[in-house]
């Protein structure tokens, strides 16, 4: 099978909508298959929901089960060094959100391991973060790498600040924004909503403060499609599904809070793709425009993207959006905001600017040089497009 069918296979093994098939893949297709599995964090979801097939190759079944045992001790692990950073900076005074896996692995899947976390992710707000990321660097969490640029500027271009390492060896993220700032992305952010988002922040039973649930939906949506253009994976499919079959959406509330904020499109397209891979989900479109098929075609390729090449994707699409000006500032490391003046990023770590726009540039060229390469970054350029095309 090529590369493209074999995402497709994949993405059909993650969806719920048709009967799973394994007989026509080869041992070197069931590896590559795997690998990107495991690359997306798909082992132990697969194995969940296809553990009873009756042709489930036995290559397989051993990797997905063996992935979900090791995700179960892990998230233990990552469950109590949860809960241990959010008591230090509660008893600091400090008052965190936990976001999105926090809150699905324990609330909408069925086990916590089928829904694997890269990291904990907690919202403070640009007052509080940087105090906060003291705390937490005071109790022997340390920077994964040196800081590109200084915490301050940091608040202003980004949505989180870097990433600590616990104690206990999980990886934690202080964000300060749901997404990043207008004009830091090749297409336009939605309207920020953390102050709304804190005021209708809900306690569950283990004692924590999470969004609710339309705020969770909504940071899912805007997380996936603005701020990463797809590249989180197919999780997304699963993470929505499971939400909402457990917690009820107000739909007429959550499209107008959509078209108000900016990324009704966003909502638009992150739901149909739902609909169309997962069966089951109940969507209360109230009238809102249906979603191009060709866009919808695109969007399921980037949630296969391949991530070794997404930057060099990411480089052509901000050519074809912004032009020369977008291809200079991701081959030097300058980031934008839409109020504020660009800044530039710290390169001393990768050698120095030079040596690290210099490596960049021939990884891209050398990227570019394949087909799947170019058409992924037409696809993100196209997507960006379309965005802004739908924003209100």
């Amino acid at each position: 099978m090529t590369p493209a069918e074999l995402r497709r296979r994949l993405l059909d093994l993650v969806g719920t909508r048709r009967l799973a098939e394994f007989a026509d893949l080869s041992a070197d297709d069931l590896s590559a298959l795997d690998r990107m599995a495991a690359q997306h964090r798909l082992q132990p979801l697969l194995h969940h929901q296809h553990r009873t097939h009756p042709n489930l190759p036995a290559v397989l079944a051993d990797a997905w089960s063996a992935a979900f045992r090791n995700q179960a001790m892990l998230a233990l692990s990552q469950r109590a060094e949860l809960e241990r950073t959010i008591s230090l900076l509660r008893a600091a005074g400090f008052a965190p959100l936990a976001l999105k896996g926090a809150w699905l692995s324990q609330f909408a899947y069925p086990h916590p391991a089928l829904r694997p976390l890269r990291d904990i992710d907690l919202l403070l707000d640009p007052e509080t973060v940087i105090p906060a990321f003291a705390r937490l660097d005071a109790a022997g969490y340390r920077l994964i790498d040196p800081p590109e640029l200084p915490l301050a500027e940091l608040i202003l271009t980004d949505k989180h600040l870097p990433p600590l390492l616990s104690p206990g060896g999980t990886v934690v993220e202080l964000h300060h924004h749901l997404w990043e700032p207008d004009g830091r992305l090749d297409h336009a952010s939605p309207r920020a909503i953390e102050a709304a988002v804190r005021v209708a922040a809900v306690n569950e039973r283990d004692g924590l403060a999470y969004p609710a649930p339309a705020d969770m939906l909504a940071h899912l949506i805007a997380h996936a499609v603005y701020s990463h253009r797809f590249d989180c994976g197919p999780l997304l499919l699963a993470d929505i599904d499971c939400l909402l079959r457990v917690r009820p959406i107000d739909w007429a509330q959550f499209w107008h809070r959509a078209g108000a904020g900016g990324w009704g499109g966003g909502a638009r397209l992150v739901l149909a793709l739902v609909e169309r891979h997962r069966a089951g989900v109940e969507v209360d479109w109230c009238d809102e425009i249906p979603v191009p098929a060709a866009l919808l075609d695109d969007a399921a390729d980037l949630l296969l993207q391949d991530l070794d090449q997404r930057q060099s994707a990411g480089v052509l699409a901000s050519l074809r959006r912004r032009g020369w000006q977008g291809l200079l500032d991701r081959i030097s490391g300058r980031r934008r905001i839409a109020t504020g003046q660009a800044v530039q990023r710290d390169m001393a770590s990768a050698g120095g600017f030079l040596s690290w726009a210099g490596s960049r540039w021939r990884r891209t060229l050398g990227d570019l040089a394949h087909h799947d390469t170019r058409q992924q970054g037409l696809a993100l350029a196209r997507l960006s497009s379309w965005l802004d095309r739908g924003r209100v």
